[in-house]
């Protein structure tokens, strides 16, 4: 009997898979082909961009971040800062219910933000909210009265309302007695969509909320598939079972461009790519910044543009997105006879072995490519890798970053906000997302300051010192700021964000 349910409940795992990729849905959805999945549903565990940008449909935030990446008003309408620069009010937006029938008011918002508070300090948040929790450092929130909440921080937080489009408003009736299961599969919000289906490894589909309190989404269902095979996200596309296909490798780009039922979208994104190098606990030889420096004039990024990105990118030097790019700060030039030299010098004349290089497939554009090419160069120079490149669909990957379960070498992809302090937090040996174990005590202490500095000016050079000085301590190998590609059906109105966050709540779908 066991079995035979089993049997049957593949089966219509099957068929419903063959439904979405045969074409039913598309009179009604729209379709974004994905090379990796959404892993959870938790709020505060979101990681990925892929999981956020499919989060923003279901549930909010106070705040939000628009297009020009400028915070502007959500679940609240307005706010001000009070007398002394550590309390702020803000302002709720009336008739506002959760998709349960939970009213979002005051209390949520204490809830929500006691609760992710709480979950960060237990080790359970991830993603953005690791970051905005405690450099916020809310200390208490305050409620007024229904429609009325006062937050204090530990100091002033001129980036208090940036931090709060980071942390989601979740409904404390369903929440509060939600197993950590409960939050991984099922999620309330108040946002303009609900969750209609969700099979692991093959699609989301969001359907319409019809009670929701703003402007009433455009399309009535969006669909979010997986597709890890860019052969197959490209025929998709090219037959209409997909709309969109993001993260579309350049060499793709060119082939379908000139498709009637195509476009190809482009956007200066913010997700710095590199390989990352484990600082600590590691090889010994990598604790020698001369063997790191090694490790970058090893690099022919031009080689590597021209190969794999259609000469389109360019080498990062500095380490955060503009307006706080540092741009005296120059970038490694190629030069193996250098790199040679700082391997001798550091004790390896005869070679140096590392023992691996991790990398995603299909999770960031031409990853894999691009490990391999790495792998070539270094080779070149005298640094060998032990196991070589290997690889992980990107579950697995997520899931040893996060317990630090990595080698010598290991791809990664830092998605940018634009905002000074969440790009900084990534190498701040206080936040989870420095998988490199990298620490600095000067880094640390501008780190410490940059949290309560308010003065802009101020700002930017602390982030101009922490670049420099990230440059000279080198806990990675620079590789580029990725320039972001889409193919696009031109049955769909949609237009990039420069953080990679796939919104559709306003995009129609034609004939």
């Amino acid at each position: 009997m066991v079995r035979s349910r089993a049997i049957g409940q593949a089966a219509l795992a099957l068929l419903l898979t063959l439904t979405l990729t045969s074409g039913c849905v598309q009179d009604n959805a729209i379709v974004v082909g994905n090379a990796t999945d959404v892993s959870t549903l938790d709020p505060f565990a979101m990681f990925s961009r892929i999981e956020v940008g499919v989060a923003d449909h279901i549930i909010q935030t106070l705040t939000f971040l628009d297009r020009d990446m400028q915070v502007v008003p959500l679940l609240a309408t307005d706010w001000k800062r009070l007398d002394g620069d550590v309390t702020w009010e803000f302002n709720l937006r009336p008739g506002v219910t959760f998709h349960n029938g939970e009213p979002f008011d005051a209390e949520a918002v204490k809830y929500s933000i006691d609760e992710v508070i709480r979950r960060n300090e237990e080790g359970k948040t991830l993603g953005p909210a690791t970051v905005a929790v405690p450099s916020a450092e809310i200390s208490n929130v305050e409620i007024v009265d229904d429609l009325t909440v006062r937050i204090s921080t530990a100091g002033p937080k001129a980036l208090l309302p940036f931090y709060l489009t980071q942390i989601y408003m979740i409904a404390p009736g369903f929440y509060g007695n939600a197993s950590d299961a409960d939050r991984a599969r099922t999620i309330i919000g108040t946002g303009p969509y609900t969750v209609a289906e969700r099979i692991r490894d093959s699609h989301i589909s969001l359907s319409r909320h019809d009670g929701y309190w703003g402007e009433r989404a455009v399309t009535e269902r969006l669909t979010f598939r997986v597709i890890p095979e860019v052969s197959t996200q490209i025929a998709e596309l090219e037959t209409g079972g997909i709309h969109i296909v993001p993260a579309l490798p350049f060499d793709q780009a060119r082939i379908i461009q000139n498709d009637a039922e195509i476009r190809v979208e482009t956007i200066a994104g913010g997700r710095r790519v590199m390989i990352g190098i484990t600082t600590a606990g590691g090889n010994p030889a990598l604790a020698d910044k001369r063997v790191r420096k090694a490790l970058n004039h090893a690099i022919d990024f031009d080689a590597i543009n021209e190969g794999l990105f259609g000469g389109l990118e360019e080498r990062m030097s500095h380490v955060f997105n503009p307006p706080f790019a540092n741009e005296r700060v120059e970038a490694y030039e190629y030069d193996p006879e250098r790199a040679r030299d700082l391997l001798a010098e550091a004790g390896f004349a005869d070679g140096l072995e590392l023992d691996a290089l991790d990398t995603p497939i299909g999770k960031w554009i031409q990853d894999y490519q691009l490990a391999q090419a790495v792998e070539a160069q270094l080779n070149a120079v005298g640094i060998t890798l032990k196991d070589g490149v290997r690889t992980y669909e990107w579950g697995n990957y997520r899931s040893r970053l996060l317990r630090y379960d990595l080698p010598d070498l290991f791809m990664q992809a830092s998605g940018g906000e634009f905002e000074l302090l969440t790009e900084a937090a990534d190498l701040s040996i206080s936040s989870p997302s420095n998988f490199y174990r990298w620490e600095n005590d000067e880094y640390e202490g501008l780190w410490g300051e940059l949290q309560n500095e308010l003065d802009e000016n101020r700002r930017k050079a602390i982030g101009d010192r922490m670049q420099e000085i990230v440059r000279d301590e080198v806990p990675w190998i620079f590789l580029h700021i990725q320039r972001d590609v889409y193919g696009v059906s031109t049955r769909v109105d949609w237009k990039p964000r420069m953080d990679e966050l796939v919104h559709l709540w306003d995009v129609s779908l034609s004939e």
